[in-house]
């Protein structure tokens, strides 16, 4: 089946790189009108920046290929653990999102530790390298980690204008989440080479969902099919452009906005003909998060004063609303 490509925004974010009071304010409001047309009618949209350059990009692709062109013993000496705690290897169809399986494998990873610091939550720890510097040397270790770091800064940037579109403060919602959120590799088979006596419809590079975070920023390898959004009662092809980073508003973000940021349901479908390589940064709101609830007082919307906690468990205090607790067991993590 054909798609057609959806036409989103590219917003530059370069004027936020230094401190915004040094950009001219026709420059700022013309970033926060983008963000939030962007925002309220897709939830998806295109950024670039001065700091991410091309070279960047073939980096932490060609980085993605080394590590998926090991062979599954290796691959399968890093496994990921269930549970809040996602870091490893990503087998196929381990995290199929539906009945559907999903052709994928990926590699998760996240804030750097030293060995001199203590995780403060069950979601901080190390990255699980294995031996794969040995195998695959220092240097590609290195720069997945320079790429994370990079993402996290342009994530930031992406909160600046989010808090000049929406008017109000977003930093203190993200203090400690670069701590807390990941970043997948993904890698995503044709078609063929899995189970080809299945039935086509019932396999799918990543089933439909939301994110549930604050935002994800994805990077596709160049010239291939897959991410897909769902506007207008339709499918839409988000196509690669060359240095650039697609972000996607997360359920979170639409909390923050009343409803008014969209978080799009997305998924992707690969062509079933190619290899596709992708990478996903799941960015979060910090650990102590309390997910926003809004209450009607006449006229006026007013926080509840009993907000439940994004990550902690709190059964004991809310044994009636259990059913509003993110399960991280439960969370699909393509992109």
């Amino acid at each position: 089946m054909e798609y057609q490509p959806i036409d989103l925004p590219v917003i530059d974010l370069s004027p936020l790189e230094d401190n915004i009071e040094n950009s001219s304010p026709e420059i700022l409001e013309k970033i926060a009108r983008e963000i939030k047309s962007a925002c309220t009618k897709h939830g998806v949209f295109y950024i670039t920046s001065s700091s991410f350059k091309l070279e960047e990009q073939k980096n932490i692709l060609e980085s993605s290929h080394k590590f998926f062109a090991l062979p599954e013993s290796v691959k399968n000496t890093i496994p990921i653990k269930s549970g809040g705690f996602t870091r490893g290897y990503v087998g196929i169809g381990s995290e199929s999102g539906s009945h559907r399986l999903e052709v994928k494998e990926a590699f998760s990873y996240g804030y750097e530790w030293n060995a001199s610091e203590n995780p403060t939550n069950s979601l901080q720890g190390p990255n699980e390298w294995g031996n794969l510097g040995q195998i695959l040397g220092e240097e590609w270790r290195e720069s997945l980690k320079r790429f994370y770091n990079l993402l996290v800064h342009l994530a930031t940037l992406v909160v600046k204008g989010l808090e000049l579109a929406l008017g109000i403060e977003l930093k203190s919602h993200c203090s400690g989440g670069e701590t807390i959120s990941l970043m997948r590799l993904f890698r995503y088979f044709p078609y063929e080479n899995k189970e080809q006596d299945a039935n086509e419809n019932e396999k799918i590079g990543s089933s439909p969902h939301t994110d549930w975070g604050f935002l994800t920023l994805v990077l596709q390898q160049e010239d291939t099919q897959g991410l897909q959004v769902f506007y207008n009662d339709q499918w839409w092809d988000i196509p690669s452009k060359p240095a650039s980073i697609i972000v996607n508003c997360g359920d979170y973000l639409s909390l923050l906005s009343r409803g008014t940021y969209i978080s799009p349901l997305h998924r992707v479908v690969n062509d079933g003909m190619h290899e596709r390589y992708s990478c996903a940064f799941f960015y979060y709101p910090r650990y102590d998060s309390k997910i926003p609830m809004f209450n009607q007082d006449a006229d006026n919307e007013i926080l509840c004063s009993k907000e439940l906690s994004l990550f902690k468990n709190q059964t004991n205090d809310f044994n009636d609303q259990k059913e509003n607790m993110i399960d991280l067991t439960d969370i699909c993590f393509g992109e």
